[in-house]
């Protein structure tokens, strides 16, 4: 018999992390956005007028929020690095 009964070992892989959580939360949310909303919306942008369902207008400016909010996070953090002097 082992002497490891019971005892839990390290696995390699995917980890639950509370990011992880979040993301899950609110892409769950979105779904069930996406499907309470199939009506359609007129939008106005540079000239142009289309229909466009509400679900579509919603998912693409979530996107593009956490795509910008990305590059910008990255960007702060490259400026506040400390840069090297050179002896």
């Amino acid at each position: 018999m082992s002497n490891s009964f019971g005892q839990s070992t390290p696995k390699k892989g995917m980890r639950i992390t509370w990011r992880g959580i979040v993301l899950v939360i609110i892409g769950f949310i979105l779904a069930l956005f996406a499907v309470q909303n199939f009506n359609t919306a007129q939008v106005s942008f540079l000239g142009m007028d289309f229909d466009i369902y509400v679900w579509v207008i919603v998912t693409v400016s979530f996107l593009l929020g956490m795509v910008l909010g990305g590059v910008v996070r990255g960007t702060a953090r490259k400026l506040r690095k400390p840069k090297l002097e050179a002896k």
